[in-house]
């Protein structure tokens, strides 16, 4: 963080908890999930088909109906889809859905077979070639063609058709003549010359909603394997900035502490007296160290939110010891530069759940760009307060303030809040310690922000929703 003091307090390190990206399609994560939803849909399909064949009898008055031959499909809809269900239903977890996506795809090929095999029965049942209900063979080949395959979506179109030519035929030959319920279709036998416009028809319309829609699912799984390459580069990138910042922090770590104890040394007088222009040049030196251990901890600090798992290790947190201790450690350093520093808040605040150290560390940030921002003779304003369903940490300076242009590139990786020549101590940044804080209340939920104008100093607050306990 923005630290203002090679001594302050120090960047804790986490564990690491590395990121597990999810390497399977998203449609295989979410059959599962899919099919339950469809056992329902069919469940409801054939307690609807009960119901109308007993409304087309009783109050619309279509003769000849056969409730019970539809009722017992119904039924048959009823057992493999209980069957489907109960096999399913273990499956219905994301995760669980890709694991076992193989057994997931076999049970909806064969509930795609079974569902063709009652529509086609239905539509014997209703009238064969010549009932309303062949149009829903358009829907099923809607749906295999936006679950399945472009092979298993054409295999699909074909056992459709043929289940539907196979009416025709069976009625055309007199091998198994269909019901003709009065009122839904015509009388009479079934002429050769209709049988076959109704099949080329529908034919037809099978195979151009098969085609237009093979190729926009055959689109949109492209645009998911373009996207799931894009994540996996991603996160080899993220990867090597993480082992990049862990490997450069560790390795500069000691040299520069090593390099600050001699020259705090060297300036202490142990190797011998120094000339008043030799002291100016080292006490330069020490700042521009001390500028390098602050990178190096924001690097740190920004390594550990890289790894991920931040929520997990979130609990409920008070947030007023945990403030006053803040206070009491930033009130020397404000004594120091001679600025007036004070903590107003009430004596009890609602928990929030957080990651208490790192949001101790955002606080701690805004603290330091006070301190080093504000001129001696200022005042920095630590602040807590409850507002409607949240709670609200600030911290107000009368340093320089900030212009509304620049306020816009605050809390972006490595922008500099001000010129050099604009803060308290004519020290800057490492540019990205606002953009970890705004890492570490994005990751709690929270939002924060900044009041500022030039010469009227600035107000940063962060805001986290509080517990209902």
């Amino acid at each position: 963080m923005e630290n203002p003091s090679g001594n302050g307090p120090g960047v804790p390190r986490l564990p690491p908890a590395a990121l597990v990206p999810s390497a399977e399609p998203i449609t295989h994560r979410l059959l599962g999930p899919r099919l339950h939803l469809h056992t329902l849909i069919r469940l409801g399909a054939a307690t609807l088909l009960v119901a109308s064949a007993l409304i087309g009898r009783s109050l619309v008055g279509i003769g000849n109906l056969d409730v019970r031959g539809i009722s017992l499909l119904a039924l048959f809809i009823v057992a493999y889809d209980l069957v489907a269900w109960l096999l399913i239903r273990p499956e219905r977890g994301p995760q669980a859905a890709a694991d076992r996506y193989g057994y997931l795809l076999t049970i909806m090929h064969a509930t795609i077979v079974l569902d063709f095999i009652a529509l086609t029965i239905a539509a014997w049942l209703l009238g064969g070639i010549r009932s309303p209900f062949i149009a829903l063979y358009l829907v099923h080949v809607m749906l295999t063609s936006i679950l399945l395959s472009a092979r298993e979506a054409v295999v699909s179109l074909l056992i459709a058709f043929g289940l539907l030519a196979g009416l025709a035929v069976f009625e055309l030959t007199g091998i198994l003549l269909p019901p003709m319920p009065h009122g839904l279709v015509g009388p009479g036998p079934l002429d050769i010359r209709y049988a076959l416009v109704a099949l080329a028809v529908y034919g037809t319309l099978l195979a151009i909603v098969a085609y237009l829609l093979i190729g926009l699912s055959r689109v949109m799984r492209t645009g998911e394997a373009q996207l799931r390459a894009a994540y996996t580069a991603l996160e080899r990138l993220s990867g090597l900035r993480r082992d990049f910042l862990d490997i450069a922090v560790h390795n500069i770590k000691a040299p520069l502490g090593a390099v600050t104890m001699f020259l705090r040394n060297l300036r202490s007088g142990l190797a011998g007296p120094i000339n008043e222009q030799q002291g100016e040049w080292v006490d330069r030196s020490l700042d521009r160290l001390a500028a390098l251990t602050d990178f190096m901890s924001d690097l740190r600090l920004l390594a550990t939110l890289e790894t991920g798992g931040i929520e997990d290790r979130m609990e409920e947190t008070d947030l007023v010891p945990m403030l006053m201790e803040l206070a009491e450690e930033w009130n020397s350093e404000a004594e120091e530069r001679r600025i007036d520093f004070v903590y107003e808040g009430p004596a009890e605040l609602p928990p929030v759940r957080a990651h208490e150290r790192l949001l101790r560390e955002a606080v701690a940030n805004f603290l330091s760009n006070a301190l080093k921002f504000t001129p001696a003779g200022g005042r920095v304003t630590l602040r807590a307060e409850t507002l409607p369903g949240t709670i609200r940490v600030s911290v107000e300076d009368t340093g320089v303030g900030i212009s509304l242009a620049d306020q816009d590139e605050l809390f972006r990786e490595f922008s500099r809040m001000r010129p050099a020549d604009a803060s308290g101590d004519g020290r800057r940044g490492s540019g990205i310690g606002l953009s970890i804080v705004k890492r570490i209340v994005d990751a709690h939920g929270g939002s924060l922000g900044c009041r500022s104008a030039p010469g009227e100093g600035s107000d940063f607050f962060i805001e986290l929703e509080a517990s209902d306990s």
